[in-house]
């Protein structure tokens, strides 16, 4: 298999489309492996954020709320 993807100087035009299709195959493989490489890690960003955002906030409503006091009325 490895002589047939090696090109050949008396490689007949068919098997020149035929290698050419099947590099062509390979490259689009890669490309796809590598943006969804690419996605998983940013799903995975994305979830570590949303995570800590979470936590941000449910922090922050534990916390004594300051501004309440200077926003008092007065009856």
């Amino acid at each position: 298999m490895l002589e047939y993807l090696s090109p050949r100087s008396s490689a007949t035009p068919q098997e020149a489309i035929e290698y050419l299709e099947l590099h062509q195959a390979a490259q689009e493989f890669r490309l796809e492996l590598e943006h969804r490489d690419r996605l998983e890690a940013y799903c995975q960003w994305y979830d570590q954020v949303a995570t800590d955002h979470r936590e941000a906030l449910e922090r922050m409503r534990l916390e004594a709320n300051l501004l309440s006091w200077f926003n008092r009325r007065l009856d």
